[in-house]
C-alpha cells in the first residue's frame, strides 16, 4: 500500500507565523524534498544522435528502485516534439512503465478549475484555515495535541493604550465532541488529515511553483516494480544540424597519396553536461514536422436549448411503457478510474504496456588507433589524431557512430574526427562558367572510403603551407567523384565565343493535313585556352548543355555528365594553346497547312529539294485541284461582271420609258424599243445566274474533294 502523503503547513510562509512553527514547516519540506530526490533521480544522456533536419535523439540510462517516478525537465518549445517521439522501457522483471505525465500549457486559472482551495495573497493564514471549515485535522499547541474538524477562525478585538490589536482563534470540533478554540499564534503545527484535500493543496502549490518557471515544464515517468533495475528513455527534440568540415593534404612526393581529414561540427546547446556520451552523426535529410500536441484544445460545441426537447416528452412516455412489457438489459458497470487525482491538471497521460526486457544494453567503449606513413604533414596529423567514428547504413540514411564516448560540457560545441585516411585524386586545371570566369587550380577527388563524405568546406594544404579553400558540394557516396576548385591559376586564361544559325531544312512530313517542316538549329561555343606557365596541366573543362533536345555534335565524346554539363577532358601542354569547339544541335519544326496556301506556294515547295517523289505528286495534284478552282471562280467573277452590267443597263431604260409620252407616235416606237432590250436583258439575266450557280456547284465538290484530299494523305 502506498503511504498517505501527510501535507505539513509551513505557516512562516504565511506572514502571521511564530519562530516555532517556521522550524517546524522547514524540517518538514527538508525531508519531503530528500525524498522526492531519491525517486526522482534524472538518469544521465548516453546516447546523442544528430541529424540534418534540425532534430536531435537523446538516450538516457540509468538505475531505479522499486516504485520509481523519474522527472525530466524540458524548455516549453520542446515540448511538442517531445511528445511525438517520447518512449520510456523500465527492463526489469515484471516491472512496467505505468504512466508519463506531464506540466499542462493550460493558464493557471484553468489549471485551478478542479481545486476547490486556494491561497490568498493577502491574510493567507487567516483567510486559508476559513477555507478549511469542516476539515479533519491535527493542531499542536505545546505539549497539547487534539484531533478533530476545523469549525472556523473567530476575530478577537482588545483595545491596549488606544491601540486596537485583532487576534484569532481557530475555533476546533474535537474527536470527544467538545468545541475548544486555540490561539493562532499559540498553534505549533497544523497537519490536515482529509487526504483529498492534502493532494488539492500539493497540487496547486505545485501549480504556483510551476506558474514561476513559465518557459520550464517537467514529464514524470511512473514506473512500477521491485529491486534495482535499469530503465530506458529516449525523445526526439530541436537541436541544432551537425556540419562537416575537411583538411586535404596534398603529397610532396608523386606517388604518394592525398590524405584527408574530416571533422564533424557539433553543439550542446542544453543546460546539461554529456559525459561519456556515444554520439551519432547521420547524413541525409529525413522528413520531419511539426505537430502541436500540447496545446490543449476545447472544441466549441453547441447549446441546444431544453425546449427542443418538450415536443418529444410524449414519444418518451411511449418508450416508457413499451419497454416495461420487455426485460431490460443489464446495466454496464462503471470502470474504476485508473487516473489518481493529481493527474486531473490536463497536463495529460500516457500509458505504455509492452514488454519490457530484463536486460538494458550497455555501450562498449573501443579504442581506436591508425598510422599513415611517406607523408610529412599528413603522417603528423595522422598520428595526432584518430577518426572516433565508424561509418553505418541506416535504412536509406548513413550515420558516423562514435567508437568510443566523448564529453560536450553545457551550452559548448566540439569538433569530432569522423575520417582520417589516405584518400584517391589528382590536381587539374578546371573551367567552369557559374563558378569563375578564369582558369582555376582543382583537386578531382575520388571518396575512396567506405564512409559518406557529407557536403562541407574543404582547407587543401600542399606540405604545410594552405593553397586555397574549396567546397564538397554533394555528399558523396563510396566510389563517387568531385572536383573541387580551391585557386585561379595565374599562368592559363581562357577566351570563348559563341554563335547560333539555322540549317536548311531536311525534311517534310505530312499528316492531317499539315506540312511539318523539320531543320536543324545549331549552337556553337569555342573555347581558346592559353598555357603561358612552363606545366602542363589536365584540363577539365564542364560545358553547360544548351538545352534537354539538344544533341552534341562535336566533339562525339564527352568524359562524363554532372549537373547540367558535358565533362571534356584534355591536355593542355607548357606554353601551347588549346583550341576547342563544343557544337550542338537541335531539330525545330515549322507547321504549315497546306489548304491555307496559295497556288505559288505550293509550287515553290514544289521546287525544294526535301520533299520525296511522293510528297511531289500529291502537291501537283494539288495544284491541279487549284487551278480547276481557279477556273470555277474565274466563270463566277465574269457572270457576276456581266450581270452587274445589265442591271444597269435595266434601271436606265427603265428611267427612259418613264419620261416617254405614250401619246406621241414617236416616243411609243422607242418605248416599244426599250422594252424589247428589257426583255433580252431578263434572259440574259436568267442564264447568267444558272450559270453562275453552276460554277459555284462545281467549286464547292472540287473544294470538298480537295481537302478529303489533303486530310487523306499522310507522309513520315
Amino acid at each position: 500500500m502506498p503511504k498517505r502523503i501527510l501535507i505539513t503547513m509551513v505557516l512562516t510562509a504565511l506572514l502571521t507565523s511564530p519562530p516555532a512553527i517556521w522550524r517546524a514547516g522547514i524540517t518538514a519540506v527538508r525531508a519531503q524534498t530528500n525524498k522526492e530526490k531519491e525517486t526522482t533521480a534524472t538518469p544521465p544522456v548516453k546516447k546523442v544522435v544528430l541529424y540534418k533536419h534540425g532534430l536531435g535523439y537523446f538516450e538516457r540510462i540509468g538505475k531505479i528502485r522499486d516504485n520509481a517516478t523519474v522527472t525530466l525537465d524540458f524548455r516549453t518549445d520542446q515540448m511538442q516534439d517531445l511528445l511525438t517521439s517520447l518512449y520510456a522501457i523500465d527492463y526489469g522483471k515484471d516491472c512496467k512503465i505505468i504512466s508519463i505525465g506531464y506540466d499542462s500549457k493550460d493558464p493557471i486559472t484553468k489549471q485551478l478549475e478542479n481545486i476547490l482551495i486556494r491561497v490568498p495573497e493577502g491574510a493567507a493564514l487567516t483567510q486559508f484555515v476559513t477555507q478549511l471549515k469542516g476539515v479533519k485535522a491535527e493542531i499542536k499547541v505545546g505539549v497539547e495535541t487534539a484531533r478533530g474538524n476545523i469549525l472556523g477562525i473567530e476575530p478577537i478585538t482588545q483595545k491596549m493604550d488606544n491601540t486596537v490589536l485583532t487576534a484569532y482563534k481557530i475555533v476546533f470540533l474535537r474527536e470527544d465532541g467538545a468545541i475548544q478554540p486555540f490561539n493562532l499564534l499559540e498553534v505549533s503545527t497544523l497537519k490536515i488529515l482529509d487526504e483529498r484535500i492534502q493532494e488539492d493543496l500539493q497540487r496547486m502549490l505545485e501549480i504556483y511553483k510551476n506558474a514561476k518557471y513559465t518557459d520550464r515544464k517537467q514529464v514524470k515517468i511512473q514506473t512500477t516494480g521491485k529491486g534495482e533495475r535499469n530503465i530506458q528513455i529516449g525523445y526526439l527534440i530541436e537541436m541544432p544540424i551537425w556540419k562537416t568540415s575537411y583538411r586535404l593534404i596534398l603529397p610532396e612526393e608523386p606517388k604518394a597519396k592525398p590524405y584527408l581529414q574530416g571533422w564533424a561540427i557539433m553543439e550542446n546547446p542544453t543546460d546539461e553536461d554529456w559525459n561519456e556520451v556515444n554520439i551519432s552523426f547521420v547524413a541525409g535529410n529525413p522528413i520531419s514536422f511539426k505537430l502541436d500536441l500540447y496545446t490543449s484544445y476545447y472544441p466549441t460545441r453547441p447549446i441546444i436549448s431544453l425546449a427542443t426537447l418538450i415536443p418529444l416528452a410524449s414519444n418518451l412516455i411511449e418508450l416508457a411503457n413499451l419497454a416495461k412489457d420487455k426485460s431490460a438489459p443489464a446495466p454496464m458497470q462503471p470502470s474504476k478510474p485508473s487516473m489518481r487525482r493529481e493527474g486531473r491538471a490536463r497536463g495529460g497521460i500516457m500509458l505504455e504496456e509492452a514488454e519490457m526486457k530484463e536486460d538494458s544494453g550497455v555501450y562498449d567503449s573501443i579504442g581506436v588507433g591508425g598510422g599513415f606513413g611517406g607523408k610529412k604533414m599528413a603522417e603528423a596529423l595522422s598520428q595526432s589524431v584518430s577518426a572516433i567514428a565508424s561509418g553505418v547504413q541506416i535504412g536509406e540514411l548513413f550515420a558516423y557512430e562514435s567508437k568510443s564516448p566523448i564529453n560536450v560540457g553545457r551550452r559548448q560545441a566540439a569538433m569530432v574526427p569522423i575520417i582520417t585516411q589516405d584518400t584517391e585524386g589528382t590536381k587539374i586545371l578546371y573551367y567552369r562558367s557559374d563558378i569563375s570566369p578564369r582558369l582555376m587550380n582543382a583537386f578531382y577527388l575520388t571518396n575512396s572510403s567506405r564512409l559518406t563524405l557529407e557536403t562541407g568546406p574543404v582547407n587543401i594544404f600542399e606540405g604545410s603551407t594552405a593553397v586555397g579553400e574549396g567546397l564538397i558540394r554533394q555528399a558523396l557516396q563510396p566510389g563517387m567523384k568531385e572536383i573541387i576548385p580551391y585557386a585561379i591559376e595565374a599562368g592559363c586564361t581562357i577566351e570563348t565565343s559563341g554563335r547560333d544559325e539555322y540549317k536548311p531544312v531536311h525534311k517534310a512530313s505530312f499528316v492531317n493535313g499539315v506540312m511539318v517542316l523539320r531543320q536543324y538549329y545549331i549552337r556553337e561555343v569555342a573555347y581558346k585556352c592559353i598555357n603561358k606557365s612552363p606545366k602542363t596541366f589536365t584540363f577539365y573543362l564542364d560545358h553547360p548543355k544548351a538545352g534537354a533536345n539538344y544533341t552534341l555534335l562535336e566533339p562525339t565524346k564527352f568524359e562524363e555528365e554532372v549537373a547540367g554539363h558535358y565533362r571534356f577532358k584534355n591536355e593542355l601542354p607548357a606554353g601551347k594553346t588549346l583550341d576547342f569547339k563544343v557544337i550542338e544541335q537541335q531539330e525545330v519544326s515549322s507547321r504549315i497547312y497546306v489548304q491555307n496556301q496559295s497556288m505559288d506556294q505550293i509550287r515553290f515547295y514544289l521546287t525544294q529539294g526535301y520533299l520525296s517523289a511522293k510528297a511531289k505528286g500529291f502537291l501537283k495534284e494539288i495544284v491541279s485541284y487549284m487551278e480547276k478552282i481557279a477556273e470555277e471562280e474565274r466563270i463566277i467573277s465574269e457572270a457576276r461582271k456581266e450581270t452587274d452590267k445589265l442591271v444597269k443597263d435595266q434601271e436606265r431604260f427603265r428611267r427612259n420609258m418613264e419620261i416617254l409620252n405614250v401619246h406621241n407616235p414617236r416616243e411609243s416606237e422607242k418605248r416599244a424599243e426599250y422594252l424589247e432590250r428589257l426583255t433580252k436583258i431578263e434572259d440574259r439575266l436568267e442564264k447568267l445566274d444558272a450559270t453562275s450557280k453552276e460554277a459555284t456547284e462545281r467549286q464547292r465538290n472540287i473544294r470538298a474533294e480537295l481537302s478529303q484530299k489533303i486530310q487523306g494523305f499522310s507522309e513520315e
